[in-house]
């Protein structure tokens, strides 16, 4: 009896460790090599299950759809794989959220006629994208709407076929950005469920979106790691999720299913993913490769004289490429100024810089591009020559400057609101406005990414000057200029007296991928600041000495040279 006792116990054991240990499946849409074999190897290396990709069974031929994917299905049966999930086509063109209602029916009835299609896969579930992009503020309660009529059409039709229609959370403009939204798309559906894709999260934490939807909705998942800027796929575990943190959400959440995995690797890959996720194999850190690769970055250095100094190098850094142009200066030993070029007196950086007889100069603050005026608070003296738009108030949030006459005692501090003009004018004898602060105190203050809180009041403030006749513009979207890559610059100060002209080039896909703001903090912390703050970017760019010339890549030409600078109405000058 006691033996068997002991067999009992053991058999228990085993059926609760594997029923702690999901089965894994990879996407379709991530496997190089896709092919019977390839199947077959997978399969014996330890995957279970596969997405099949609609896009690939079409291939661009709809009417032979049927046949590719019977023929499909008995590959996949000889593998001796399940299938999973299938995903639905998607394309720009094929979007059930747009406003002409005669191309959303036409796109829905192609939907329904591939989900049929996809039928011969028997799948559990089917992935929907709500939506494509660009999608316009004006026009996103309209396309909600549209895309939530759309899935309620689309929901029987999976049903038909034996699944649940799972709608997609998207990056970017796409709708579904945040949990909210995903809510929004499947309300009063309770047929429908979620597929969370942890890679398209950019506008909001993967703890945040959990908390926003309903608990058990989430019915299959992508799995994927990525860097907080931009879409990588990578294996879980090679980016920065705290993958054992968010898989503990998601079963908090009332997810039951298999680990999905949507992005490229071998089945002995894909298990140390499950190992990591699960918290029995520890994370590496990488964050650690980046301050590695900027430490041990082949820096080109010229020597400016006076103790300045220019520094270039293109590091690989966040599964990218940065391309970082630096010129340090001791302060005491040289006059710092902002200029005031508005209009026609713009013009680009270089020529002002060599007009006055500065030895540095690198672009200054935001403005409106056509009038080349400013769009933030900017004082020279007792003379106040700029003010500060409601729409940059999202971005915009502190003020760098002198305390001196002379430009020698710099100073960046940090002002919640900076149209309130009677309150930051004190102590200063020359400032203008700019944002975000990156560092405060030696500390980065910004976070990996910010998503579309401050878009809101942004929007609205954009709205109100549109009905007063405003042609002004500039960016609606918080998560697309603190999240996405740009080309940036900041200006930045240390304890020992230097002050920092950075620029990072970026949109040279690469050769120069750009920064998010985190990012830019992150590298402005490693160059030594302990006071950082953000400056216009984008097409704006540019660093110039009086030694090296434009020692950048400016974008506004968008050829990796140095010979695309942009006229600008202010910026830092040396002399």
């Amino acid at each position: 009896m006691k033996h068997i006792y002991v067999i009992f116990l053991l058999v228990l054991s085993s059926f609760q460790m594997s029923a702690q240990v999901p089965p894994i499946g990879k996407s379709m849409g991530r496997w190089t090599g896709f092919g019977l074999e390839s199947m077959k190897e997978n399969k014996a290396g330890g995957l279970d299950y596969i997405e099949v990709t609609m896009n690939n069974v079409i291939n661009k031929d709809p009417e032979g759809a049927p046949e590719r994917a019977r023929l499909l299905m008995n590959d996949i049966q000889e593998a001796g794989l399940s299938v999973w999930s299938v995903h639905m086509p998607y394309s720009r063109t094929l979007d059930i959220s747009v406003i002409d209602d005669a191309k959303r029916a036409e796109n829905i009835q192609y939907m329904k006629d591939m989900m049929r299609v996809a039928g011969v896969f028997r799948p559990k579930f089917i992935v929907l994208h709500p939506s494509s992009e660009p999608i316009t503020p004006d026009e996103r309660e309209q396309r909600l709407a549209n895309s939530h009529a759309s899935i309620g059409e689309l929901a029987p039709v999976a049903k038909e076929i034996g699944a649940v229609l799972c709608v997609e959370n998207l990056p970017r403009t796409c709708l579904g950005q945040n949990g909210e939204e995903m809510m929004k798309l499947i309300e009063g559906y309770d047929e429908v469920g979620l597929c969370f894709d942890t890679n398209h999260l950019l506008y909001q934490s993967h703890e945040d979106y959990l908390k926003a939807v309903a608990k058990g909705k989430i019915k299959t998942v992508h799995l994927s790691d990525y860097d907080f800027a931009d879409e990588r796929h990578l294996i879980p575990g090679k980016g920065l999720i705290d993958n054992k943190a968010l898989w503990a959400g998601i079963k908090e959440n009332g997810y039951d299913g298999i680990m999905m995995f949507e992005c490229y690797g071998e089945p002995v890959q894909l298990d140390t993913a499950r190992q990591i996720l699960l918290g029995n194999m520890p994370q590496p850190d990488n964050s650690k490769k980046d301050s590695l690769a900027f430490m041990n970055a082949d820096w080109k250095i010229t020597d400016l004289g006076k103790g300045a100094q220019a520094m270039y190098a293109q590091i690989p850094m966040f599964y990218s490429t940065q391309s970082i142009c630096v010129v340090k200066y001791p302060l005491k030993k040289f006059r710092t100024d902002i200029l005031h070029r508005p209009g026609t007196t713009a013009g680009k950086p270089s020529e002002i810089a060599e007009e006055t007889g500065a030895v540095f100069a690198l672009n200054g603050g935001y403005f409106h591009v056509k009038q080349r005026i400013p769009s933030v608070y900017f004082r020279e003296g007792k003379d106040q020559l700029g003010y500060t738009h409601p729409t940059e108030l999202y971005r915009v949030d502190g003020l760098m400057g002198f305390k001196d006459r002379k430009g020698r005692k710099a100073r960046i501090a940090q002002v919640s609101d900076t149209t309130q003009y009677a309150a930051v004018d004190k102590g200063w004898k020359e400032a203008m406005a700019s944002g975000p602060m990156l560092i405060m105190d030696g500390e980065i203050i910004v976070p990996l990414l910010t998503g579309d809180k401050a878009d809101g009041a942004n929007v609205a403030a954009m709205t109100q000057e549109q009905k007063q006749g405003s042609k002004i513009r500039t960016h609606y979207s918080s998560a697309q200029f603190y999240d996405k890559r740009h080309p940036r610059a900041a200006f930045g100060t240390d304890d020992q007296g230097n002050a920092y002209l950075v620029v990072i080039d970026g949109r040279f896909k690469g050769k120069a991928d750009g920064a998010s703001i985190y990012e830019t903090a992150y590298i402005c912390h490693m160059l030594g600041m302990t006071e950082a703050i953000n400056l216009d970017g984008g097409g704006s760019t540019t660093l110039w000495t009086e030694k090296t010339g434009v020692i950048n890549h400016p974008y506004d030409n968008k050829k990796f040279d140095h010979d695309g600078e942009r006229s600008v109405p202010n910026l830092i000058v040396v002399y």
